[in-house]
């Protein structure tokens, strides 16, 4: 509809509508005062249009986004002011650009006061609301969810970098997750770094260990129990750890240790999404998000008929392997940092830091780490609890390894396995290894420890190709 055509539409009328609107500010295409209702000038403490015509709009109004509007040619509704007149007052301002021919012509401002005062204080309440959720939220977290972050895992290793990157990914969804890795590499870490980012981490999380509960209880730990569905069941019944986890993440450690006989009712509930209490007669809704973990490989235990197929092709929807320590010796630093931070914290000890000579060895030894992360914290609690305060040296973790770092590569010289000749050959280069390191490579008193001549010592050097440089760096 055309303006033009209302017979009745003149400019006077225009004026009369604008005059009744709150305030009211028309400028020309640069940003000037051209026109302001009396609204506006009330609002404003009196000002004219005589004593500001021409001005620029901010030279009045310093936070205007009129200039804004003009130059981007794109509307600002609803923009935050506080008027300069009498009385400081809250508005709301939306500014227009106005176009003839399309082209900008003028520019057009609405100061809104009615209803300011009510709609602050809705806004006010919102946002106190919004915080106190937020506040409950967190501290709802903090007694069921989960304890640890992606930031809890330490390293920067490419295997690491890659391992988050798939922990973020896994975040994402709400499919099952299945861990692999070996004992002591972090596999809880990794389940509660999930639960963190995921969008369920307002909700609880709850980790079912399931070696260390005795079978005989287990279907009831996971599913519940009614009321009278065995002796001594509990009156009223009691939820089970799936019902626990509603709404959030239930972690299945040592997923490898579930007797055969639960897992078809494992399976159903994830299939179905429900679940019926031990002696119920009802299925229960359920929202839970499965995240699973193995310290050895579930095709294993497929394989010898210990593991569902189809279950575990429900629990390897996202799959996350989680690297030895072996394989990421470079993280070795700075775990043991972060470790001595931690420990120095629940020792109640203040050991001040570790030479960067032990940081060196332990990265190079030939050693497995069989115990991986785990193991390196008892190596590093031990010498703290040696060291009586002081800064941790090699004196004070050597011991640990005198029996472990002796390592026997057997390589066959034939297609028909390992000879005896070979055998004995690996043992005598890395014993001579060995005590070369023990003397601190002083040939004499190595030839004497192993009770051969020294020309003879020099002759098996050469025989076993035993670099005493490199060495010697690598244990020094």
């Amino acid at each position: 509809m055309d303006l033009n055509d209302i017979k009745e539409f003149s400019p006077e009328l225009a004026k009369l509508i604008i005059d009744h609107l709150d305030g009211v500010v028309v400028t020309d295409a640069q940003g000037r005062y051209i026109y302001v209702n009396e609204a506006w000038s009330e609002m404003m403490g009196g000002l004219k249009l005589k004593d500001i015509k021409g001005k620029y709009v901010h030279d009045i109004v310093p936070d205007t986004k009129i200039d804004y509007v003009l130059k981007s040619k794109k509307p600002v509704i609803g923009h935050p002011i506080i008027t300069k007149g009498h009385e400081k007052t809250q508005a709301f301002s939306s500014y227009f650009p106005i176009f003839k021919d399309r082209e900008l012509v003028a520019g057009f401002i609405h100061v809104f006061m009615k209803g300011i005062k009510d709609a602050l204080d809705f806004s006010f309440k919102v946002n106190s609301m919004a915080n106190q959720i937020e506040y409950y939220k967190q501290e709802l977290r903090k007694i069921r969810g989960a304890k640890y972050t992606i930031d809890n895992i330490i390293g920067n290793s490419k295997k690491i970098v890659n391992m988050k990157k798939q922990i973020i990914n896994a975040a994402r969804s709400n499919s099952t997750v299945l861990i692999e890795g070996e004992t002591g590499t972090g596999k809880e870490l990794v389940a509660h770094s999930i639960h963190d980012l995921s969008t369920r981490s307002s909700g609880p999380f709850i980790k079912v260990n399931c070696a260390a509960i005795p079978r005989e209880l287990l279907e009831s730990e996971f599913f519940g129990y009614e009321e009278g569905a065995f002796t001594g069941a509990k009156k009223g019944g009691k939820e089970g750890r799936f019902e626990m986890a509603n709404g959030g993440s239930l972690f299945l450690d040592e997923i490898n240790q579930m007797p055969l006989t639960l897992q078809p009712k494992l399976l159903r509930a994830l299939q179905e999404k429900e679940i019926e209490r031990v002696g119920g007669k009802e299925s229960i809704p359920i929202d839970v998000r499965i995240i699973a973990a193995s310290n050895v490989p579930l095709e294993k235990f497929v394989q010898e008929k210990k593991f569902r197929l189809d279950l575990y092709y429900r629990l390897n929807v996202i799959k996350i392997t989680i690297p030895p320590l072996r394989q990421r010796i470079e993280d070795i630093p700075l775990i043991l940092d972060d470790l001595l931070d931690k420990l120095n914290f629940q020792l109640g000890m203040n050991v001040p830091g570790i030479s960067e000579n032990v940081k060196n060895k332990l990265m190079n030894l030939d050693y497995d780490w069989p115990g991986n992360v785990r193991e390196l914290q008892n190596v590093l609690e031990r010498a703290m609890n040696k060291s009586w305060g002081e800064k941790l040296e090699w004196e004070h973790f050597s011991d640990y390894f005198d029996n472990k770092t002796l390592k026997i590569n057997y390589k066959p010289n034939n297609s028909n396995g390992v000879l005896i000749r070979d055998m004995k050959k690996a043992l005598e280069k890395d014993t001579i290894i060995k005590v070369l390191q023990d003397c601190n490579y002083n040939k004499t008193k190595a030839a004497e420890m192993l009770g051969i001549s020294r020309t003879w010592l020099y002759k098996k050097i050469k025989e076993y190709e035993i670099d005493i440089v490199n060495c010697k760096q690598k244990f020094t």
